[in-house]
């Protein structure tokens, strides 16, 4: 297999482009955050939220679903909740909910300090709550998994080659990892399982759906 690496390198600059983007949405939360006493500036950026993070559903979501009608060597789209999906996802959630568990048990003992990601996501929690629930439950769900497992596998391990897509689920759970926290290597650690989790329910299912279904949940629990 010859491997483009200048398509390589383009694609790399498009998915840090996408991700800057991303990041420049959240501008408005956290302006916000700086004057939560000032409720018209809070208003006026609750609004250029709203209006930032709609927009950019709506060009993830348009790009994703070109991306699949034109290019989509891995045969992703929408899958029925067939038997073998249900189960798969039942250990997942199974999974999932003993991985939180061993965090709060590791948190409590000191063992695992809370992240800096966490600290901001909990005081953003305290001053604005249901701005902050919206965000972390509604959009940011779906604009990450659209962008670290659809676009991810789509521009770097669009295969059918089931070795192929495996690399890409441990890539794409680094790189999230590695997004949300390199202070030290357990907090990484923590962000990539969770990522790997996310990539390997986007792997097995073929349907983005359900692992955008999985990050709600994880980040309802930890809105909790």
């Amino acid at each position: 297999m010859t491997i483009n690496w200048k398509q390589i390198f383009l694609n790399i600059l498009k998915f840090i482009g996408m991700f800057a983007i991303y990041q420049i949405g959240t501008i408005p939360l956290q302006m916000a955050y700086l004057m939560p006493s000032n409720q018209t500036f809070v208003l006026i950026a609750f609004v250029m939220y709203l209006i930032t993070t709609v927009l950019m559903l709506v060009l993830f979501i348009q790009m994703y679903t070109a991306q699949l009608k034109t290019h989509n060597l891995a045969h992703f789209g929408r899958t029925k909740p067939t038997k073998r999906i249900t189960i798969f996802m039942g250990i997942v959630v199974i999974v999932w909910i003993l991985f939180i568990a061993l965090q709060i048990y590791l948190n409590q003992r000191n063992a695992l300090p809370q992240s800096a990601n966490q600290q901001t996501v909990v005081e953003f929690s305290k001053a604005m709550p249901v701005w902050m629930a919206l965000d972390a439950i509604v959009f940011a769900p779906i604009i990450e998994e659209i962008l670290f497992r659809g676009f991810f596998f789509n521009w770097f391990f669009n295969s059918s080659d089931k070795r192929i897509q495996l690399l890409g689920v441990f890539f794409s759970g680094a790189v999230f990892g590695a997004v949300h926290d390199i202070s030290s290597f357990l907090g990484w650690l923590v962000y990539a399982v969770m990522g790997w989790l996310l990539a390997l329910t986007y792997a097995y299912t073929k349907d983005i759906r359900y692992n955008i279904g999985l990050h709600m949940f994880n980040n309802l629990i930890s809105l909790i």
